[in-house]
């Protein structure tokens, strides 16, 4: 883990949802997407510019290293950096909540219940359960509307195998 951090602003429950998963400071997988995009915006500070403090509602990110970009000399992320890598977690956020969420309705319960049942899986406080069903309502609603539908339909069998 590198000692040279950033702080982005994100989402509470993304906040949450990245600590619980990464640790705090958050720290990416070596090979992961967030880490790439955190790599291809490095650049130098700027002269005459301080370096970034912490502000109470900011997730401190370690910064990878890199051999191309020494952290020692390229440590830092301009505002429109930090809103792609903030874009990158969003994303994966995304892409995980509709990967477990995706067929819940099969399963007897409510969206809301499943939501709830999600958030405490993912160290999410259950505040943001609406929220969260929401945000996944209108994903789904979004593909429906264009006639792509992604819901499971079938139940998924255990396969047995004989001994």
């Amino acid at each position: 883990m590198s000692k040279f951090l950033v702080y982005l602003k994100v989402k509470p429950f993304v906040r949450q949802w990245l600590t619980f998963h990464f640790g705090e400071p958050v720290s990416f997988p070596a090979q992961s997407a967030e880490n790439a995009c955190l790599r291809r915006f490095l650049s130098r500070l700027p002269s005459g510019k301080n370096p970034d403090m912490q502000a109470e509602d900011e997730v401190a990110v370690c910064l990878p290293d890199s051999k191309q970009k020494p952290l020692i000399t390229y440590n830092y992320l301009s505002p429109s950096a930090k809103a792609a890598v903030i874009e990158c977690i969003e994303d994966t956020f995304r892409l995980q909540m509709w990967k477990e969420l995706n067929g819940v309705e099969s399963c007897g319960c409510s969206i809301l219940t499943g939501v709830r049942a999600w958030c405490e899986g993912n160290g999410i406080s259950l505040d943001y359960d609406y929220t969260l069903k929401m945000r996944y309502q209108r994903m789904r609603n979004a593909y429906l509307k264009n006639g792509v539908d992604l819901r499971c339909r079938t139940r998924i069998k255990d396969s047995v195998e004989k001994y």
